[in-house]
Parts: C-alpha cells; structure tokens; sequence
C-alpha cells in the first residue's frame, strides 16, 4: 500500500463517508467566507448550503424542512439574537438540527450556557479540524470528542425546551410533570448540575429571574432554562414546587 493510498483509507475512516448539510451563523463576514473556505477543503463530504448573519435568520431557516442543515455552527456573540437563543429557539422547535456553538472568545464563558440552551458542544472557532471532525460525529449520530460537550443527546436536550420556558420560570405548571412521576426527589437532585444547584438556591432566596442572571453573569432565558431543568428533574410543577422541594432536600 503507498503512503497515499494510506492516507486515504484513514481519511474515509475518520469521515465515515456520509454525506451530510451544514449551515454556519455568524455576524462576521469574513469568518463566513473563511470557514466556508476551509471546512469545504478539509470536509468535502459536507455540503455548506447556506450562512447567514443574523441569528433570527438562522432559526427560520433551521425550521424550515426545505433549508434545514443537519449541523449548524452557532456563533456565540451574535449581535441581536445572540448565539445561545438561537441554540434555544431551535431545539425548542427540533431534534433534527445537531447545533456546534463557536466563538473566538473564553468557551467557559459560553459553555453553560450553549449546553442548557441546547448545543451539542462549544468549540473554538480557530480549530476548524476539529469543528470539523465534532460535525462528522453528530451527522453520525455520535457525541463529539471536545472538552465543552452536552451529557445530553439531541432528544434529551429537546424535551425540557418543549414547554414554553417562561410557564416554569414565572411560577405556572407544566404539563407532564409532578411529584407522581415515580422519580425519587433526592435521587432528582443529585442528578442536577453545579449550575442547577446553584440557581436552585438563588431562586431559594427569593430572587428573581433576571436578578440570578446578573449574579451569574448569564441572560434571564438561560436562567429560566436552568429552572425548567432543575424543576423536571426534581419531579415539580412549577418553580414554586420546585424550591419547596429543593428546600425539603436541604433538611
């Protein structure tokens, strides 16, 4: 076998051979034409088949059955819109886009966030190899090898977001959950996050929403995606029952 027939057979290894759309958001055009550039050299097997600027065109176009990619790379620091609402927005709509939050910036400053939100992972812009090879394990229906990466599959992340996110957030019940789901609470919270524990106990004190995101430096959505999460996990019905039941577990 030659060195580059070699080389090939390790190529089509590690790409899988499926084809597969990709989309890319970001408010840079130059970043735009660059990643094009470089993810069509090192990724023929992916077919770029839009990107845009505008974070709320991503959502529609992600929504839409005729312009949906199978991955879409999120730029975190959208102008508008910012990358972790659109994360939101379309995995509260469909399971069927895998979601790639990028950034030039810190990713731990993104991470949590993205992640609650809905992404598969946070990656930095800079390694397009490896944003590559993250695009080729969720087109494959694998979980990429990166360090920012949801314990969570797609359906996972999807189902917490169906309920409108304000209902939980602002007190109201949401349908499909309670303390009779057979779940038992202090084995719900050992299964919440470090971010869920700490929001859980903020929300204890009497704080509201947009005063935790202040205090933890998030947006009030993701502070009422946390909540969601916290509340599904410890089999409550709204944020109300929820801090009952973290503040029983805290005995």
């Amino acid at each position: 076998m030659t060195e580059r027939h070699a080389d090939v057979v390790v190529w089509w290894t590690m790409y899988d051979g499926k084809r597969f759309d990709l989309a890319m958001v970001d408010n840079d055009p130059l970043t735009l034409g660059m990643m094009t550039l470089l993810i069509r050299r090192d990724l023929p097997e992916a077919k770029v088949i839009w990107t845009c600027r505008r974070g709320r065109d991503a959502v529609a176009r992600c929504l839409s059955a005729g312009s949906r990619p199978d991955v879409l790379l999120v730029d975190m620091s959208l102008e508008g819109m910012d990358g972790v609402e659109v994360c939101r927005r379309i995995r509260e709509k469909t399971t069927d886009v895998a979601l790639i939050g990028i950034t030039s910036f810190s990713l731990e400053h993104y991470a949590a966030d993205a992640l609650a939100a809905g992404a598969q992972c946070v990656m930095d812009k800079a390694r397009v190899k490896e944003i590559c090879d993250a695009a080729v394990a969720l087109a494959n229906g694998r979980m990429p090898q990166t360090r920012y990466v949801s314990d969570q599959t797609v359906a996972r992340s999807h189902a917490p977001l169906v309920a409108h996110e304000g209902t939980v957030a602002d007190g109201g019940s949401v349908a499909g959950s309670g303390l009779g789901s057979g779940v038992s609470a202090s084995v719900a919270v050992a299964a919440l996050t470090e971010r869920e524990r700490e929001v859980m106990r903020l929300c204890a004190q009497g704080r509201s929403s947009r005063e935790i995101g202040e205090l933890l430096h998030v947006g009030e959505s993701s502070v009422k995606t946390y909540v969601m999460r916290a509340a599904r996990k410890l089999g409550a019905r709204n944020r109300t029952q929820a801090v009952a039941e973290w503040l029983m577990l805290q005995d």
